[in-house]
């Protein structure tokens, strides 16, 4: 096609300069025909495709599916059109350059630019979307603006599908994702899903680490024969000074077989964040938000080498208790169906939309958020915080922030947010501040905002939390926290990354606990983590948790915790030395928890067993720190 030349204009946009070319287009800067900023203008000159309706096609598609996505990782599409024969797509403009024209980065810029795609593609993937050609090119790294760290956004959705559409990418002798980057399914024309946008990831992580791509390959048919049957390089090979533990993190990225990889994008750029913080020589500047890698499978090809203790064995070991901002109380009716929940209502006594109110949550791998909102007007403290996560070192840390509301702009779906302030922090290094944010109320009733440490998170509010429970929604309503939310499969990630699910007590299990609700967490963990059982009795049990769960012989203390008022009673497997027996196949020992009279959890019991531990450590290094809220 005729290039278009400064002063040129098509559909009222004045054409300021060329930016660059791609597969389905050449990409303009231009000035918008009725607003005072720039835009990136797509153009595809039709009569030079006659007879090639897919290319167009392509064109046309990649403005309907981005259209959708409210992600601050991808670049936003404003409007699409024909003018003079010639299709267009009016998006986001991004000063800066594509991750393709950065070399010799430094390793912990080239993870931070990895994790904020993989967060894009994860929101896709939840979409119902698949990008299918990743690489260094279709990222654009925005420079930093007024205030803004730099910041990573994912372009061109072109060869994009939605899943439930078509899951291949070949047709017979054509392959559309670039061959350095595409997965061994897209080479092969077999099935693509999540997994194989994050193949190409890790290959395109690999590129921004070490300046190399991951095999040695220089044609169609030898790409065809790495991403098939070889071994990809090693990170530690090609650039020494980076730590050999990002070896394990990338092959399993790059394994052949899918069901291989991490279960999510974010899963495997957080494991490679960890991987590489890990290391003694870089620990030091690791990030305050950081989430370890969970334990490897022993054997697998992407185990980590050396001894590495179970995550919860690493923590707490001389915490002592914190008191904590009390973020929600739990109703009297906790165990009364839930309400639908009003995201409609405008403000009463305050500027916040009522939609945005109320107790908000979110996990991320082994580190969980807990965001309040309460009413208010500009200046108020109207937003409260709390974090806890894992330091390299395998402490913990906890934070808790405070911070003003600024203004609500007038469309009511963003709230922005003045600088936060630090109430409790431990250690005292971990916790850092965030500067003004701004809270989004997305289209599927989640909130997003992002923050200088976490980048971007999205909580869902802790109702909708309990609802996805349907039946067991008292247990979750009362512990939105310790279960987190249930999944269509059935599963949800919990405290601490606690895998949880309903399972209600069989008939070859203690009668006493017979018609009662139950939720499991970590039941089939075998990796030594603590294994939680959730028990709803409908009232507080008539009969003893001694006689329920002990046979009514069982040893008793109590214990104060920041989120109950009153002390709670724990009744453990007896004849037990609390501080030297361990927990083992052949000899469980058990901890109950139950809640004060008058408290409304007192209709619950906790059941507690951490395999390899003691009783101790159950009540120091987990129950003390574990939200009963």
């Amino acid at each position: 096609m005729t290039e278009l030349r400064p002063g040129e204009v098509i559909a009222g946009y004045v054409i300021q300069r060329r930016i660059g070319a791609g597969g389905s287009g050449v990409v303009y800067a231009a000035r918008h025909p009725r607003l005072p900023r720039l835009t990136a203008l797509k153009i595809l000159k039709r009569d030079e495709y006659t007879g090639q309706e897919a290319v167009w096609r392509r064109f046309e598609r990649e403005a309907e599916i981005a259209a959708h996505f409210d992600h601050p990782n991808i670049v936003q599409i404003f409007d699409r059109g024909v003018a003079e024969d010639q299709l267009w797509i009016s998006m986001q403009y991004i000063d800066g350059v594509d991750a393709a024209d950065l070399h010799g980065i430094s390793a912990d810029r080239a993870l931070r630019i990895g994790g904020e795609i993989a967060g894009a593609l994860d929101y896709a993937h939840g979409k119902g979307v698949l990008h299918r050609d990743v690489k260094p090119s279709n990222i654009l790294v925005a420079e930093p603006d007024s205030g803004r760290p730099e910041r990573a956004l994912l372009t061109d959705f072109g060869i994009a599908r939605l899943r439930d559409e078509t899951t291949k990418l070949t047709q017979t002798g054509n392959i559309s994702a670039t061959f350095a980057f595409a997965s061994p399914e897209q080479v092969s024309g077999k099935p693509v899903g999540p997994r194989s946008d994050q193949y190409s990831l890790a290959c395109t992580l690999f590129v921004l680490l070490t300046d190399h791509r991951p095999f040695k390959a220089d044609n169609p048919l030898s790409w065809v024969h790495a991403h098939t049957q070889e071994d990809p390089l090693r990170v530690s090979e090609v650039r020494p000074e980076l730590p050999s533990s990002l070896d394990p993190i990338l092959a399993r990225a790059m394994a052949k077989d899918p069901e291989d990889r991490y279960p999510t994008c974010v899963e495997f750029t957080d494991a490679a964040l960890a991987a590489y913080y890990s290391d003694p020589a870089v620990a030091v500047t690791a990030p305050a938000r950081f989430i370890p890698p969970t334990p490897s499978r022993p054997g697998s090809a992407w185990s980590i080498g050396g001894s590495r203790k179970p995550r919860w064995q690493r923590l707490f070991r001389s915490r002592a208790l914190i008191p904590v901002v009390a973020a929600a109380v739990i109703a009297a009716g906790v165990g009364i169906a839930l309400a639908q929940r009003d995201t409609t209502s405008t403000p009463a006594g305050g500027a916040v939309p009522e939609k945005f109110l109320g107790t908000w949550l979110a996990t991320e791998g082994q580190t969980n958020y807990r965001l309040t909102v309460q009413q208010g007007k500009p200046q108020d403290s109207i937003m409260s915080s709390i974090v806890d996560g894992v330091l390299p070192n395998g402490s913990p840390f906890h934070c808790e922030f405070a911070a003003p509301l600024d203004q609500v702009p007038s469309e009511g779906d963003r709230v922005l947010i003045g600088q936060s302030q630090i109430v409790t922090r431990e250690p005292a290094n971990a916790c850092r501040a965030n500067a003004p944010t701004t809270l989004n109320f997305l289209s599927d009733g989640r909130l997003s905002r992002k923050t200088d440490v976490s980048g971007l998170i999205t909580y869902t509010h802790a109702e909708d939390v309990a609802k996805s429970w349907g039946d067991h929604d008292a247990i979750a309503q009362a512990f939105p926290s310790l279960v987190g939310q249930l999944s269509a499969a059935g599963r949800s990630v919990g405290w601490q990354g606690a895998t949880c699910q309903k399972r209600d007590p069989a008939t070859t299990e203690a009668p006493a606990t017979q018609g009662s609700r139950r939720v499991v967490c970590n039941a089939d963990d075998n990796s030594g983590q603590m294994r939680y059982d959730l028990y709803d009795f409908g009232t507080r049990p008539g009969r003893s948790v001694a006689d329920l769960f002990f046979n009514g012989n069982a040893a008793t203390q109590t214990r104060t915790h920041p989120d109950v008022a009153g002390e709670l009673t724990l009744t453990t497997t007896p004849a037990v030395n609390p501080a030297t027996d361990q927990d083992n196949e052949a000899r469980r020992i058990y901890t109950a928890v139950t809640f004060p009279d008058g408290d409304p959890r007192s209709r619950f019991v906790v059941l507690l067993r951490w395999p390899g531990h003691t009783i101790d450590s159950v009540l120091t290094d987990w129950l003390a720190r574990a939200p009963l809220k």
